[in-house]
């Protein structure tokens, strides 16, 4: 429940709140504390089946452009509710019935609305940049939001670690041994010991036999 939604409260229902210490995380990695927390009857009801659930909200601070409330997973699931953003419906269980909510249209076009984006003059395109003159085929493609600093920049670094890329197999000429080495620490006072294998037939013991 967002602040211009807890204002229109009744007071005795603004004084109910009470306190949380549960952050919120939002799709940008932003985190908010909320001022509390409400419990109220939800009534979900399409007209003819209806359903009642307590539901508990976070109040925010932050007052936001375009909703009040927001129902969340918990109440969603207490409602055994089944939402399909693709038909704009909400099918709700209900003691009579399903109930079938459907979205209202003027809602659904504004939200299927995409803005158009505007091409600034300045926008740049994506650049094809050759890292490496010797091998004019090679190119680093560098994206058009990169500022130009910052694209001079990148530039400068991969041209001064020219000689840690390699664009095939055939280019790693290997890691000196003095740098880094794999190496199989068993200890040597084991005793090597063969698996226990399967059943299996005097032929195929044989075989194996002869392999080891």
């Amino acid at each position: 429940m967002y602040r211009q939604c807890f204002n229109l409260l009744e007071d005795k229902d603004r004084q109910r709140l009470t306190p949380v210490n549960a952050p919120i995380a939002g799709f940008n990695q932003s985190v908010e504390y909320p001022l509390g927390q409400l419990t109220f009857p939800v009534e979900l009801s399409d007209g003819v089946h209806s359903r009642m659930e307590d539901v508990d909200f976070l109040v925010m601070e932050t007052p936001h452009p375009h909703y009040d409330i927001i129902l969340g997973r918990k109440a969603i699931g207490d409602f055994n509710a089944n939402p399909s953003i693709a038909h704009g419906i909400l099918r709700v269980p209900t003691p009579t019935g399903i109930a079938m909510i459907h979205a209202k249209k003027e809602c659904n076009m504004a939200e299927r609305k995409t803005p158009k984006m505007q091409k600034s003059s300045k926008e740049r395109e994506v650049e094809k940049w050759v890292h490496n003159k010797e091998f004019p085929e090679q190119s680093i493609t560098i994206g058009p939001t990169i500022s130009e600093e910052a694209r001079a920049t990148l530039k400068r670094l991969l041209i001064k670690s020219v000689d840690v890329f390699a664009w095939t197999p055939e280019d790693m000429t290997g890691v000196p041994r003095s740098t880094a080495e794999h190496e199989l620490k068993v200890n040597s006072a084991f005793v090597p010991v063969v698996q226990k294998r399967r059943k299996m037939g005097p032929d195929q013991a044989k075989a194996c036999d002869e392999q080891v």
